[in-house]
């Protein structure tokens, strides 16, 4: 009695202990690199095994030294995933990314590295060379420099897929500068495409962006009334033409005074501008042309503006982004706002 009475706590003290390493195992074993699944199998075999436990805080130790290793491996190995997908491109071409030799190369190299790796201490060696984050930017320089002068228009739109989707603008050259100036944590998120265009007309009032003539490049955002989120949907747009208002600009009022006789007078503008177009000679010799851009840029140079002025300006925009802005401005506007910035040197 005196012997069972001894043995049974041992017992069951080296079975709380292999309990215990079995869940340190697990926890190796989900890490899921193919060393942290082949060294859990390993380790669990030993502890199987184990007749002591002392032993098996033996090999506890060796699994807690794993479970760090592997655990830096498994990062290395996400960064050098993460560095190769794209929104667009990307290795392994999953989703609707279109696959890229290139990183699909990229990608197999660095695991390969990663995977050789046996240490902790050559892991992290690895890691603070820099690798991964050099090699992934000059294979996506690489790539869009070549995607980029392989265009036929010297005019591009370059996409970007962060938070929200957004169109900017830019020639050829700006667009290699810009990719020789960013890392892939930014480039994967882009595409650079020759692109159709669509005419959007965009209302506002004047006092919201006084400055604006057919002609000014702009930024187009998109203010979300709901989440209080302002985003940029396209940049560097150009403003094709704009029109006001017959209510505000319609009618023309003033008065002569000759000594004592005052003579008050009024044009209907729309009314003359229906005149010349079915042929008077009168109401073309006005010259009523320019007259809307003068109007506002006397005002300008004034410094007086009327702002309840309400405008529409046709602004040229890629398809897709103009998909986007009509749905704004026309179907979405109590929720949506659609905000034009006037861009300058």
């Amino acid at each position: 009695m005196f012997y069972f009475f001894v043995a049974r706590p041992a017992a069951e003290t080296l079975e709380a202990s292999k309990l215990s390493a079995m869940s340190l195992v697990d926890d190796l074993n989900s890490i899921g690199t193919p060393q942290a699944i082949s060294d859990a199998s390993t380790y669990s075999s030993e502890i199987r095994a184990a007749g002591s436990s002392t032993e098996v805080e033996s090999i506890m130790v060796e699994v807690n030294a794993a479970i760090q290793r592997e655990e830096k491996r498994k990062e290395l190995l996400d960064r050098g995933a993460s560095a190769t997908a794209g929104s667009f491109y990307s290795a392994t071409g999953a989703g609707s990314a279109q696959q890229v030799e290139a990183l699909s190369t990229l990608l197999q190299t660095l695991q390969s590295e990663i995977n050789a790796k046996t240490t902790l201490a050559e892991l992290q060696s690895y890691e603070a060379s820099g690798t991964i984050d050099n090699q992934a930017t000059t294979t996506w320089q690489n790539f869009f420099a070549d995607l980029i002068s392989g265009k036929e228009s010297e005019n591009l739109v370059m996409k970007s897929n962060s938070s929200h989707t957004s169109w900017y603008f830019m020639t050829k050259t700006d667009a290699l500068a810009y990719v020789a100036d960013h890392d892939w944590q930014t480039l994967r998120k882009l595409d650079f495409e020759g692109t159709s265009y669509l005419l959007v007309p965009i209302s506002d009032t004047v006092n919201r962006s006084p400055t604006l003539a057919a002609g000014s490049l702009v930024n187009i955002y998109v203010y979300d009334r709901t989440t209080e989120n302002l985003h940029l949907i396209t940049g560097n747009a150009a403003v094709n033409n704009i029109l006001y208002s017959t209510d505000d600009l319609a009618t023309i009022a003033w008065t002569m005074t000759s000594g004592a006789t005052s003579q008050s007078y009024a044009t209907n503008i729309w009314e003359a501008l229906k005149a010349m177009a079915a042929g008077s000679s009168d109401a073309a010799s006005v010259g009523w042309q320019d007259y809307a851009s003068d109007v506002m840029n006397n005002a300008l140079e004034a410094g007086v503006l009327d702002f309840s002025v309400n405008a529409i300006y046709v602004v040229k925009v890629p398809t897709e982004a103009g998909e986007g802005i009509v749905q704004y401005e026309f179907y979405q506007s109590a929720t949506k706002d659609v905000i034009l910035a006037a861009q300058t040197t």
